[in-house]
């Protein structure tokens, strides 16, 4: 399969489209559909550091290579961490914004430090419930097979 494929594979597995696609990782628009529709260009170094920048939880050997699936990690997980990503990129922004309309305020980068720890906070706690599920299914799994249960 050639890499025009599979990020078009990619693109399908996102559950999206090649402009949100490209907007998501920072390029216009004909970039992405020059490569998986149009000319079938083959994408540039830049343009594979984007993707594997943006979706860090890609495997960058089926990227590139095609080998091995197209995820390092539970799909959901990558979800949850992007939109994780993006609130705390609107927040440094929103901040960045009142820094500019009040100049340098220890109040507002008190709050900015607290909105910060805690989504790092709620980030790890959403770690801990994913792996608490992961066991969970371990011993789901378990039971089913040493008890021939239907769980």
């Amino acid at each position: 399969m050639a890499i025009n494929d599979r990020i078009s594979d990619l693109i399908s597995d996102l559950q999206t489209n090649p402009n949100s696609f490209a907007d998501q990782i920072g390029v216009k628009s004909p970039v992405i559909y020059n490569i998986i529709k149009g000319r079938r260009s083959k994408p540039s170094y830049d343009l594979l550091q984007k993707i594997l920048i943006t979706y860090s939880a890609i495997n960058a050997n089926w990227l590139l290579k095609g080998e091995g699936p197209i995820w390092k990690e539970n799909k959901d997980s990558i979800a949850l961490d992007q939109g994780y990503e993006s609130i705390e990129n609107r927040i440094v922004s929103l901040v960045e914004n009142l820094r500019g309309d009040l100049g340098l305020n220890p109040s507002l980068e008190e709050l900015s430090e607290l909105i910060k720890t805690l989504l790092k906070e709620n980030m790890h706690q959403r770690n801990k419930i994913q792996a608490l599920y992961t066991k969970q299914d371990k011993i789901l799994e378990l039971l089913r097979n040493k008890l021939s249960l239907d769980l």
